[in-house]
């Protein structure tokens, strides 16, 4: 049985993180590892993991140079055959998640398990499904997988150096996906439901300038990694998730 690594990382967590590690606390029939990155918080976060304290939780509390340099250290601590990335203020949407990820990437022969994600405003009323489907053979065209909802093999990971390039804001995972989806082509193996649930309200989602500075992230992205042609991926994507968009009165 393949060994999962969950790399949560966080600052000033307190008010969401105790729903973060109570779902991966709840993962059942899977082998785990939770990684917890602090940036040195003050806020009480600490003390909220110390009370999952077990076997299967490891954390580190120390500044750092923000959140992709802390997903790095994260990566460079897991143990596990496959790694995944579980912000502090998202949860994992059920008990059998690690293990029916674990059954694809074991059954599959993949090197990334994926699946969609469910975006949920401060009340947990429903925004957006994002249904991510079967990436076509010719890669990313226009969208990206949510990277709650990823899971890509350690020895995948580690051939891109380093795993999320600190010099973005907000976008660096999308380059990790340009570069393993396309370039490298990758096998993936899509699991058709919600993988993850995330409360909205992360640097992506807060505020306007949020998006902008995505959008300009994600032309960068493209372009750093294929040379041109950022501005007309960027337009498809945005395109592609305004149809995923979904208001509840």
């Amino acid at each position: 049985m393949a060994t999962i690594s969950v790399v949560t990382v966080c600052y000033n967590s307190a008010e969401s993180i105790g729903d973060t590690l109570a779902s991966v606390a709840a993962q059942r029939g899977a082998n785990y590892e939770h990684i917890i990155v602090d940036g040195a918080s003050t806020d009480g976060t600490m003390a909220i993991v110390r009370q999952y304290e077990s076997a299967a939780l490891r954390w580190i509390s120390e500044a750092d140079q923000g959140i992709y340099d802390a997903m790095n250290k994260g990566a460079a601590l897991a143990r596990g055959d496959m790694i995944g990335f579980l912000n502090s203020d998202d949860r994992y949407a059920d008990p059998q998640v690690l293990a029916d990820v674990e059954a694809a990437y074991t059954n599959h022969g993949c090197d990334y398990v994926y699946g969609d994600l469910q975006m949920v405003d401060a009340q947990g009323r429903l925004v957006r499904h994002w249904q991510t489907g079967i990436i076509p053979p010719a890669g990313l065209t226009g969208t990206q997988i949510p990277h709650p909802a990823l899971f890509v093999s350690r020895r995948l990971l580690s051939e891109i150096k380093p795993p999320f390039d600190p010099s973005y804001r907000i976008s660096a995972d999308l380059k990790q996906q340009l570069i393993f989806v396309n370039k490298m082509r990758a096998r993936g193996f899509y699991i058709r439901r919600p993988l993850t649930v995330m409360t909205m309200g992360g640097a992506s989602t807060r505020h306007l300038s949020g998006y902008l500075v995505g959008w300009r992230e994600s032309a960068r992205a493209y372009n750093d990694v294929f040379g041109s042609g950022g501005g007309w991926y960027t337009v498809k994507k945005v395109l592609s998730k305004a149809k995923g968009v979904r208001r509840w009165a």
